[in-house]
């Protein structure tokens, strides 16, 4: 079982500090038994980050398909694992109103933060939730998820109007809060390349390695990671400006 004091120690050892923001992306089932379940992790992260950001993503692209659907961010789960709809219903957390790329946030400054989704245009925008993340200097945790699922990386290539990403068609969505309505134009991701590009993100992580933008650790049975987003970015954009199409294809990233 992974109890709590170890959860710390690891933590430490990869380098956390109290004060860090963090995203979190997971899969329980890799991770295996951890004392007090998906409620005893989120609990021993809010004891060790009590003076940082703790964010979750959970996101709801996989039910907001059509025109004029309704997210409603009070009850609406999060299709990208349990421990974010754990999350979600935490007392303290705060959700964005972004109807398919909402996160969910607590700690320090975690309202201005959600609130950023309030102007999103697109799933990741540079301005929203995911766009903010390399100037808070976050760390992104991957506890048991691949780094297929770094949604961070589809922010920068919308910053670099990278091609074949998005719908033709702009969706029309409606977010509802219990006082607050918001709508929202935009397209959502999709690319002629693959039906999933962000499975071609995994190729940057032995170059992460190299260069110590991502470290790789133990965490309950999962061999895990965590990338800083800074470094993430700055090495990303230096990828795209030299090759625009570098995440279109699982070829091997050479530098």
């Amino acid at each position: 079982m992974l109890t709590k004091n170890k959860i710390k120690e690891i933590l430490k050892e990869i380098g956390l500090v109290s004060n860090d923001t963090i995203m979190i992306h997971s899969g329980l089932r890799a991770i295996g038994e951890i004392e007090g379940n998906a409620e005893g992790l989120i609990e021993v992260l809010q004891e060790y980050f009590y003076d940082g950001l703790i964010i979750f993503p959970t996101h709801t692209w996989a039910y907001m398909k059509e025109d004029n659907m309704v997210f409603d961010k009070n009850h609406m789960e999060s299709c990208v694992g349990a421990l974010s709809n754990v999350a979600r219903n935490t007392k303290g957390f705060i959700r964005s109103m972004h109807p398919t790329h909402s996160v969910c946030a607590w700690g320090n400054d975690a309202k201005a933060y959600t609130d950023l989704d309030r102007y999103a245009t697109t799933p990741a925008g540079v301005n929203n939730c995911f766009g903010e993340l390399k100037n808070r200097n976050a760390k992104i945790l991957f506890l048991g998820a691949p780094l297929s699922k770094n949604t961070f990386v589809h922010s920068i290539e919308e910053e670099f109007n990278v091609p074949d990403r998005f719908t033709s068609h702009i969706y029309h969505f409606i977010s509802k809060d219990k006082e607050i309505t918001l709508e929202y134009d935009m397209p959502r991701h999709y690319s002629t390349k693959s039906d999933h590009i962000s499975d071609h993100y995994e190729k940057l992580l032995p170059r992460m390695l190299q260069r110590g933008i991502a470290k790789e650790f133990l965490f309950g049975n999962a061999i895990c990671h965590m990338v800083d987003a800074k470094g993430c970015y700055e090495y990303v954009s230096e990828l795209l400006k030299d090759n625009i199409h570098i995440f279109d294809d699982f070829t091997e990233i050479k530098s």
